[in-house]
């Protein structure tokens, strides 16, 4: 009986073991496996956080403090309506009462970009025109008055100067290394104050083309823009194009839009185009035009075949003013430091940046063979005079001049410049303009 007892006691006690072994286990394996659970969580959500940092909000963070509000304040000359001659009866006076001209306090809105540490700025010129009083804001909330160094109207540009300490500033990257369709970030302030907020917004694209050219509003031709689809709205003027290395590669300039409002069609004035009119107006105060010194037109298929030229790109060399160039009448240019010129418009766009003193390595077709020629570009001395009653400046016609602004007169004098609200404004001259006949 006692055996049986022993037998039954030590069975119950392996049971006993057996049993709380296995519980002890049963914990062990829950507890693992929410432990591992939270593990599992804690690492998804570190990943989640390292992905919303993609390469757009780190270029976007090292640009940002950089955008700036500018704000300026200005007059122009607006012209009165006398409500006498809404009515036709009076249309036979109209004539002996010239119209009157009165001032109007304007406002206008923009972005910019700070680009040194001493407080320089880059916007467009649009942005500034007709401005007394300029006013940067910055996204951290500081005001400063700003200085208009110098303004380029043919390009657009305008150089600001603040003084201040411990100014952000961007960093420049280079415009002729873009790919079509890498990622393009505008940065700007649309509306300006309009949205009661200083920060800047951020809107994503892609680069949609480059060596883009458009005619705007009045005389002004915007030459080898880049086009993106990241939207720019109004006040995003003079706001950064970056790229996804946190690079400028662009000052937003305009869109085109039949709804007033960003439609995908963006354009950009490249940054080395925006470097090389900074220097220039640093340096001097305003942009000195430079010329080749030759004439050209687009190359026919019967032209090339005559001169037994069978490349699909190429413009055809008619004349050469300036005897000191070595490029010759019948030259075909083929490529300008490297970029092939399919027409007379790749040659203008290219020309059109280009500044006295560059060394531009043309490559040409000459006697059937290629020629690769130094060429240094030359800048176009003006001698005008000063016309005071109608606030306009006047020069001598010469051949650069010809060229540069598709000139076909021989003979007249050239508007080199018109004061805004004077008045050869009001009597509609624009720079760029012959004056070959007076009275006739």
């Amino acid at each position: 009986m006692r055996k049986i007892l022993y037998f039954v006691f030590v069975f119950l006690v392996l049971a006993s073991g057996f049993y709380l072994f296995h519980v002890q286990k049963l914990e062990n394996n829950s507890s693992t496996e929410v432990k591992n659970l939270f593990v599992d969580t804690a690492v998804a959500d570190e990943q989640i956080t390292i992905s919303r940092r993609t390469a757009i909000v780190t270029a976007t963070e090292r640009v940002k403090e950089a955008v700036v509000s500018i704000t300026v304040i200005g007059t122009r000359l607006v012209a009165g309506r006398n409500p006498l001659f809404e009515d036709p009866f009076f249309d036979f006076f109209r004539d002996f009462f010239p119209p009157y001209y009165y001032k109007q306090r304007v406002v206008s809105l923009g972005s910019g970009v700070i680009i040194s540490p001493d407080g320089y700025i880059i916007t467009n010129e649009h942005v500034v025109e007709g401005g007394d009083t300029v006013k940067v804001t910055l996204p951290n909330g500081r005001n400063f008055d700003g200085e208009i160094v110098g303004i380029d109207k043919r390009h657009d540009i305008a150089l600001i100067k603040i003084h201040g300490q411990s100014l952000p500033y961007a960093k420049l990257g280079n415009s002729d290394d873009l790919y079509i369709g890498e990622w393009a970030i505008a940065i700007g302030n649309p509306l300006g104050f309009l949205m009661e907020d200083v920060d800047p917004t951020v809107t994503v694209g892609v680069i949609s083309a480059v060596h883009r050219t458009i005619k705007g509003r009045g005389e002004r031709v915007y030459r080898d823009m880049i086009q993106t689809d990241a939207a720019i709205n109004p006040g995003n003027s003079g706001g950064a194009l970056v790229n996804s290395l946190g690079e400028v590669i662009g000052i937003n300039t305009f869109i085109l839009s039949q709804s007033g409002g960003s439609e995908g069609l963006g354009f950009a004035i490249p940054i080395n185009t925006v470097k090389k009119i900074v220097n220039e107006l640093r340096k001097y105060g305003y942009v000195r035009e430079a010329y080749i010194g030759v004439i050209c037109q687009d190359l026919t298929k019967k032209l090339a075949s005559t001169l037994g030229y069978n490349k699909s790109y190429g413009i055809f060399v008619t004349d050469v003013y300036d005897k000191s160039v070595k490029l010759r009448e019948g030259d075909i240019i083929e490529k300008v430091n490297g970029r092939k010129i399919f027409n007379l418009g790749d040659w203008e766009d290219f020309t059109y940046a280009v500044l006295p003193g560059e060394r531009l390595k043309i490559l040409v077709y000459r006697n059937g063979k290629e020629k690769l020629i130094d060429v240094v570009a030359k800048e176009l001395h003006m001698d005008h005079v000063y016309i005071k009653d109608f606030g306009m400046y006047l020069s001598t016609l010469t051949d650069p001049l010809r060229v540069i602004y598709s000139i076909n007169h021989e003979e007249g004098v050239f508007v080199e410049e018109v004061e805004p609200g004077s008045l050869g404004q009001r009597l509609g001259f624009i720079k760029g303009d012959v004056i070959y006949r007076i009275n006739r």
